[in-house]
C-alpha cells in the first residue's frame, strides 16, 4: 500500500523504494556524515500478502488463511477453523500477529537472525528502532504481557548496539513505558505536541476547540516531565506534527508568528526535536492523508521558514544546555512565559510572548 505499514517481507526493502544494496549504501553514506538512521518497526501486524498469511495464494507456502493445517495458522488469531481473523483495529488488510507463538518471537526478536537484530548488523548498522503501536504488542487482543515484550525488544536491540535508540509510538500518556527499562523515549504527543497545540491552536487532543491558559500549559508540561526519569525526558521525541496529525501550520491557520513560536519552543524544550518532512518549509495539510502531501522541493530556494529552522538548529547544536541542560522556570503571566536551560556555565533564556 502507499502507507507501507502492511509488511510482506521483513528482510527486503520494498522495491518501490529501492533494493537492500541501495539501503546499505545509504546507511554507509549517512554514517560517513556523522548522521544516524532509524527504521520503523511494524511488528503488531503483517500484510495479508505476507507468505505466512498468503490471502491470495501468491506465495508457494500454504498460508494461515488457506488452511487450518498451515504451519503458520497460529501466527495469527482465527476464529476456530473459519477464515475469520483479527485485523488491527478491525482493518482486514492488517492481520494481527500472535506473540504467544515461539516461532513468531524467534523471528521478530529472540533468534540470532531476528528482524530487530538483522538491520542493526552490517551492512546496514541502523542506529534506532521506532516501534509502531508498541502498546498493542503482546499476547492476544488485549496485548497481555506487553511490558515483557517491550523489555525483550529493547534487550534484543541493545545486545547488538548498546546505543540503539528505542522509541515507542504512543498517542497518549506513556509513563509506564518510560522508566528506564523499556523505551528510551516516546513520540511525545502527551507531554509536548498536545499541550502546544492546545495553547497555540486552541485545539484539544481530538482537535475540538479548547482554551488553555499559560499556567495550565506549564502545569501540563511539568506533570509530564515529573512522571519520568531525566534521561528519558531528554530522549523524548518532541514534534509539532506527524504523519498521524494535521500539519501544525494548518492548525494555527497559517499564522507565521504562532508557527515560529511553536518551532522555537520545539528546539528550546527538554527532549529531542523532531521535524516531520516539510515542516521546515511551512507545509500545509489537514488530517491524513492530506498531511502526507509530496515534498515541495520547488519551494526550498529562498524559503524563509527553512532559514529560520536552520537558525534554530544552529542554536541547539552550539548550546549543550539546549541538548541536555536543566529546565528552570523563570517567569509567567497570562500572556507570556520564560524558562532557562542550563548546563554548567552554558545558559540559554527562552522567552515566549503570546500577546
Amino acid at each position: 500500500s502507499n502507507h507501507k505499514y502492511d509488511t510482506s517481507d521483513y528482510t527486503q526493502v520494498d522495491p518501490h523504494l529501492g533494493t537492500n544494496e541501495h539501503f546499505a549504501s545509504l546507511c554507509e553514506k549517512l554514517h560517513q556524515r556523522d548522521m544516524k538512521i532509524m527504521l520503523d518497526a511494524v511488528f503488531n501486524h503483517t500484510s495479508t500478502e505476507h507468505p505466512w498469511f498468503n490471502l491470495q495464494g501468491l506465495s508457494p507456502t500454504t498460508g494461515a488463511y488457506q488452511s487450518v493445517d498451515s504451519p503458520y495458522r497460529h501466527y495469527y488469531f482465527f476464529e476456530g477453523e473459519s477464515q475469520n481473523y483479527i485485523g488491527w483495529k478491525g482493518i482486514r488488510s492488517l492481520p494481527v500477529l500472535n506473540f504467544e507463538h515461539p516461532e513468531v518471537r524467534d523471528y521478530i526478536y529472540q533468534g540470532e537472525d531476528a528482524v530487530i537484530k538483522h538491520w542493526l548488523k552490517p551492512p546496514y548498522c541502523i542506529d534506532g528502532w521506532r516501534f509502531d503501536v508498541i502498546h498493542m504488542l503482546g499476547e492476544g487482543e488485549g496485548a497481555k504481557n506487553n511490558a515483557h515484550y517491550v523489555k525483550a525488544f529493547r534487550q534484543s536491540a541493545k545486545d547488538v548496539n548498546p546505543d540503539c535508540y528505542v522509541l515507542g509510538e504512543h498517542f497518549f500518556e506513556a509513563t509506564q513505558w518510560l522508566q528506564g527499562d523499556q523505551e528510551d523515549g516516546a513520540m511525545n504527543y502527551y507531554g509536548f505536541a498536545h499541550p502546544v497545540r492546545a495553547l497555540l491552536a486552541q485545539l484539544d487532543i481530538s482537535f475540538d476547540p479548547i482554551q488553555l491558559s499559560v499556567g495550565d500549559f506549564l502545569d501540563w508540561q511539568a506533570e509530564a516531565r515529573a512522571k519520568i526519569p531525566w534521561h528519558n525526558q531528554l530522549s523524548q521525541l518532541n514534534q509539532l506534527d506527524s504523519h498521524d496529525t494535521a500539519r501544525f501550520l494548518e492548525l494555527v491557520k497559517n499564522d507565521p508568528r504562532r508557527f515560529k513560536l511553536a518551532a522555537t519552543l520545539l528546539f528550546g524544550y527538554v527532549g529531542t526535536p523532531c521535524l516531520y518532512y516539510g515542516t521546515e518549509l511551512g507545509m500545509l495539510g489537514s488530517h491524513d492523508p492530506d498531511n502526507r502531501r509530496c515534498m515541495p522541493w520547488d519551494t526550498v530556494e529562498n524559503n524563509s521558514y527553512l532559514a529560520f529552522f536552520k537558525q534554530l538548529i544552529a542554536l541547539r547544536l552550539s548550546n549543550p544546555a539546549l541538548q541536555k541542560g536543566d529546565y528552570i522556570p523563570l517567569y509567567q503571566d497570562n500572556e507570556s512565559f520564560v524558562f532557562a536551560r542550563q548546563l554548567g556555565d552554558n545558559k540559554v533564556i527562552n522567552a515566549f510572548n503570546l500577546s
